[in-house]
């Protein structure tokens, strides 16, 4: 996989993500929740959050983008610096391990 490739699959699957979290958003309405309980809702939509924020700041780092240019996180509202270096290390390695297969 090329890098161009993995950027394109890593942005679509934000993209997914974002359209869940707006879904999930609608179905709060009781008359909308099919049986699922409110706190449900609600969980789903923070892990869904939670994923997107640190996928899209990791995304956004691989592309050459400062912390700065991506966000200014609130007073003890920082991202998990390990889930974003994780991601990032993940790419990198799928990355070279195609590099490595071709070569």
């Amino acid at each position: 996989m090329t890098r161009y490739e993995l950027l394109q699959e890593v942005k679509t699957e934000l993209k997914t993500w974002s359209k869940k979290i707006r879904a999930l958003k609608l179905t709060r309405k009781f008359d909308k929740r099919d049986g699922r309980s409110l706190e449900d809702i609600e969980a789903d939509i923070w892990n869904f959050k939670h994923k997107y924020r640190h996928q899209h700041i990791a995304y956004c780092e691989f592309r050459g983008k400062t912390r700065e240019q991506i966000e200014r996180p609130a007073e003890g509202n920082y991202p998990n610096e390990t889930t974003i270096s994780r991601l990032k290390t993940k790419w990198t390695e799928k990355i070279d391990e195609d590099v490595c297969v071709v070569s």
